[in-house]
């Protein structure tokens, strides 16, 4: 998790499994806490949220599911309420770091970071997190420099 705070804002270079991973269970921990546990407790059901799953980690580029509750009502506390701006912050705060690790984790499989655009299209985004799960090719190392 070091090394992805420490690389941020770095398109060069690769990253590791470990590395881009390890960013996704914190991602998928936070925004679950925030958008689903948090006002579930307080208000006895979420309010609407949707937690998605892609290679960026953020819900502005993946639109696949991994659950989802439908309820009319806003949150019923202040607690719910902050919570989901804090998932909102979150998720704005994190865009860019998420596309430079995943950009990075295209390098470390020897592919350019272009091929991130596939987020766009549905079924891109499940090709990208397949090529996520690759070990590292040797080729890679062009993009080192």
């Amino acid at each position: 998790m070091w090394r992805f705070a420490a690389n941020a804002f770095r398109l060069r270079g690769r990253a590791s499994r470990g590395e881009y991973w390890w960013w996704m269970l914190v991602n998928v921990a936070v925004l679950a806490t925030s958008q689903i546990m948090v006002p579930a407790a307080v208000g006895g059901a979420p309010p609407q949220p949707t937690l998605f799953l892609g290679p960026f980690g953020s819900s502005l580029f993946a639109d696949l599911e991994l659950m989802s509750w439908h309820s009319a009502d806003s949150p019923g506390s202040p607690l719910g309420a902050f919570s989901l701006l804090v998932a909102d912050l979150w998720l704005l705060l994190t865009l860019i770091p998420g596309l430079t690790v995943a950009v990075r984790r295209l390098h470390d499989s020897n592919l350019t970071g272009w091929w991130a655009l596939l987020a766009f299209f549905p079924p891109g985004q499940l090709v990208l997190l397949l090529i996520a799960l690759r070990r590292p090719r040797l080729e890679g190392a062009r993009f080192d420099a």
